[in-house]
C-alpha cells in the first residue's frame, strides 16, 4: 500500500498522521522512536485545518515523560527532515507554533544518503 494513501488532511492535503507514521512513517522520515513520539504529541495537538500545534516543552516533558533535552533534539530533527515547520517563533510567555507538513514524496536523506 502506499504510504501517501494513509495520509489525512483537509482539501487533498496529505498531512502527516499517526496512522501513516506507524505504517512505515518513522522509516520513511529516518526517525527515531522518540523523534516520532514528540511527533505524534504534536499532531495530537495539532489544529485538524490548519495543522498548527504550539504545546510548551514542558507539557510535552511531562506528558511524554522523557527529558526536556530530547525534546528539543527531536524538535530539532523533525524539522531538518521536514515533518514539521515553525510556523511562528516562541516568546517569553508563549511557545513556538509548529506546523505539521505533508507527507514527503522522497524518502528522508542524512549525510547525503537515503535512511528510508
Amino acid at each position: 500500500m502506499d504510504l501517501r494513501s494513509l495520509a489525512g488532511g483537509v482539501g487533498g492535503v496529505a498531512r502527516i498522521t499517526t496512522r501513516w507514521l506507524v505504517r512505515g512513517g518513522f522509516k520513511a522520515l529516518g526517525i527515531t522512536a522518540h523523534e516520532g513520539i514528540v511527533l505524534i504529541a504534536l499532531i495530537d495537538r495539532a489544529d485538524k485545518h490548519t495543522g498548527i500545534a504550539w504545546p510548551s516543552q514542558l507539557l510535552l516533558v511531562r506528558d511524554l515523560g522523557i527529558a526536556r533535552s530530547t525534546i528539543q533534539g527531536a524538535l530539532a530533527r523533525l524539522l531538518a527532515v521536514g515533518a514539521i515547520a515553525e510556523h511562528e517563533p516562541g516568546r517569553p510567555g508563549r511557545s513556538t507554533r509548529y506546523r505539521v507538513c505533508d507527507v514527503p514524496e522522497q524518502p528522508a536523506r542524512e549525510a547525503g544518503r537515503f535512511v528510508a
